[in-house]
């Protein structure tokens, strides 16, 4: 069976992905009857506050889930942001929608995820299409992964042709031997095996369980009023309840992270992550595509670019104050000068007027007394116009 790794399969049922999205998919799982406190807008615009779950988000007709997200990192927050997670949990095991027969989420073909973020944008409200499309395709991407996974674990044999005739209820045979076809070459057996070995250097899990460091981090910046560091996110997200560390190794990173906050105490706060900050002066540099302790959106390259902005907007700041204070020190000084020739222009004009009156005496006002006769006017004539 030869496939283009470029592209997935285009499904058979065509036609299904065009109707409505009222209820799950078939492969989606039971979702908890949780409820999350969100806000839903209408045609007409009117904004309603209710209570809803995942459940009920598929069965929204003429209405929207307005979906809330972090300015600083672009990622959604709040209740909203968990109800579009859980939901996406779900459209994921869309088969028809979604094939599982890619090699990564990036090849995936444009109309494929033109066509879920239709399905997505029925559902769901953005302040900005465009800009928040990305990072909430490249979370349903994740999502995919996770099923991907879920139907590999609890389908899977010993042989290639067992775990091909073990495929599970609902997904497409084309789709299903394609899908074990590649998870069964020497290749992907090798990225398996270094993923596995990578992951066992994750000493240091967090504590945030399901929920994403977007909303998390949006939880502590309620909590202490400004935005957390990565630093600060570190030692939030590794802290038990009851005050203790995750592990030993957490704990003596959090130290080093705490001495120097302490130390680094005149940075500017209310910035979530710098190249240089206390967390890469502890873990290292970034590498490309991500950055830790931040979540899914920013990039080491669009971080430096903010970094220099920010830079950039810090000291044209402190020039403006600068500029600021030194034309109110021009002001004082034009003001005490403007002031000083007044004082000397009156006392000039005093001294001349004595000396004058010295000179001439006083002068009378003039009147018509002191005038010569004139002749009157009506013996004049009526004169040339």
């Amino acid at each position: 069976m030869n496939f283009m790794d470029s592209e997935t399969q285009p499904p058979y049922d065509l036609p299904q992905l065009d109707s409505d999205c009222n209820m799950p998919p078939p492969l989606a799982p039971q979702c908890k009857s949780f409820k999350w406190k969100i806000q839903i807008i209408d045609t007409d615009g009117n904004i309603e506050g209710k209570l809803m779950t995942s459940q009920e988000v598929w069965k929204l007709q003429n209405s929207k889930v307005i979906v809330h997200f972090d300015e600083d990192s672009g990622q959604p927050i709040g209740d909203s942001g968990g109800l579009l997670g859980s939901w996406l949990g779900q459209l994921s095991s869309d088969v028809n929608l979604l094939p599982i027969n890619y090699k990564e989420w990036r090849l995936v073909t444009t109309h494929t995820k033109n066509k879920a973020w239709n399905v997505i944008q029925s559902k769901f409200w953005f302040d900005d299409p465009m800009m928040r499309r990305k990072c909430v395709i490249s979370a349903l991407g994740s999502r995919c992964k996770d099923v991907k996974k879920y139907l590999w674990d609890g389908h899977k044999r010993d042989t290639l042709r067992e775990t091909m005739q073990n495929r599970p209820e609902g997904v497409p045979n084309n789709q299903w031997c394609h899908f074990v076809e590649m998870r069964f070459t020497e290749k992907w057996k090798k990225m398996q095996e270094r993923n596995t070995e990578n992951q066992k250097k994750n000493s240091m899990p967090h504590l945030c369980r399901r929920k994403s460091f977007g909303r998390r981090r949006n939880e502590i910046k309620i909590k202490t009023g400004k935005i957390p560091s990565r630093a600060e996110f570190f030692i939030e997200s590794r802290t038990k309840p009851d005050g203790s560390f995750i592990c030993e190794k957490a704990k003596t990173c959090a130290e080093e992270l705490t001495k120097l906050l302490s130390q680094n105490s005149q940075v500017i706060n209310n910035v979530p992550a710098r190249l240089d900050d206390e967390y890469a002066q502890v873990f290292g540099p970034e590498r490309p595509g991500r950055i830790r302790c931040i979540g899914r959106g920013p990039t080491p390259s669009t971080l430096a670019r903010r970094s220099a902005a920010t830079r950039a907007e810090i000291e044209n700041s402190e020039v403006v104050v600068q500029l600021q204070e030194e034309v109110k020190g021009f002001r004082d000084q034009v003001k005490a000068m403007s002031t000083f020739i007044q004082q000397i222009l009156g006392t000039s004009n005093g001294e001349q007027a004595s000396s004058f009156t010295v000179a001439f005496g006083n002068i009378p006002n003039p009147t018509f007394a002191n005038m010569p006769n004139l002749p009157n006017p009506q013996e004049m004539g009526d004169g040339a116009d």
